[in-house]
């Protein structure tokens, strides 16, 4: 039963892939746009400011760990979309394959997506930083652990929104509402020990925010510990937020596909 059920779900994830590999030239274009222009305003830019030079690799950085963030909405609207009209997920569900395993699927295939479409970000941006970026900073072995959980974080707190919205209309509002405050107190711009100096108060609250671990555990294995969270605090956090949203989302949407 369970050799028959992992089968279907590796073949749905093969079908999506088919797809993704006809949209791969577009969504890397866009990948690049989306990260050139951060990676050379902050690295050549802002150091005219009276930012540090070292500012840049810090960004670039922020900028491969929140890839995934930014695809959050176009996830959110295609299943928000498809549930409330053509419902062609129903599909999926009449496959020899539990409801929580199909809705594993999609967080994962979600995941996989950011996950492969992230990765060209690295070699971009040391085209762009030349020698402001030190490749030899980054512990592969740290990476290996922090950047795929980064992935499967965004792809159940994506599928966790999915669940939380009843209509499209609102999807906007959860853009303001939850995802860009999320997104400019995730530390992004800055770390959480330069939160803590400015007010220990603000650091503390924003403990709370899974993006801080997001951008914290990235540098940490990318930019050396010095300066950041624990890594193992960071990945520990994040695997806590995908058992939560997990969860939380598969609970929510079995009851709104009439599927308990």
């Amino acid at each position: 039963m369970f050799q028959g059920s992992f089968k279907v779900f590796l073949s749905l994830l093969r079908r999506d892939f088919v797809i993704f590999r006809k949209e791969f030239f577009r969504k890397v274009i866009d990948a690049f746009f989306l990260a050139a222009t951060n990676i050379a305003i902050f690295s050549y830019f802002m150091p005219e400011m009276g930012l540090s030079e070292n500012y840049g690799p810090f960004i670039l950085v922020g900028a491969v760990a929140s890839y995934g963030f930014f695809g959050i909405i176009g996830r959110i609207t295609n299943l928000v979309s498809d549930i409330n009209g053509e419902r062609l997920i129903s599909y999926t569900l009449t496959l020899p394959l539990s409801t929580n395993a199909v809705l594993v699927y999609i967080a994962t295939y979600w995941a996989i997506d950011s996950f492969l479409l992230a990765l060209i970000l690295f070699p971009l941006g040391k085209l762009i930083l030349l020698n402001r970026f030190d490749m030899g900073l980054i512990s592969w072995s740290k990476l290996l652990l922090i950047y795929p959980t980064i992935h499967l974080f965004f792809g159940f707190f994506s599928l966790w929104l999915v669940a939380m919205i009843k209509q499209i209309s609102l999807v906007s509002r959860i853009w303001i509402r939850v995802i860009n405050p999320i997104f400019m107190f995730g530390a992004f711009f800055y770390s959480w020990q330069a939160s803590y100096q400015l007010s220990p108060v603000i650091a503390y609250i924003s403990l709370v925010n899974p993006m801080l671990y997001v951008m914290e555990g990235m540098r940490a294995a990318c930019l050396g510990q010095q300066g950041f969270l624990p890594l193992p605090l960071s990945i520990c956090v994040l695997w806590g937020f995908i058992f939560i949203c997990a969860f939380d989302a598969i609970r929510r949407l079995k009851k709104r596909l009439d599927c308990v």
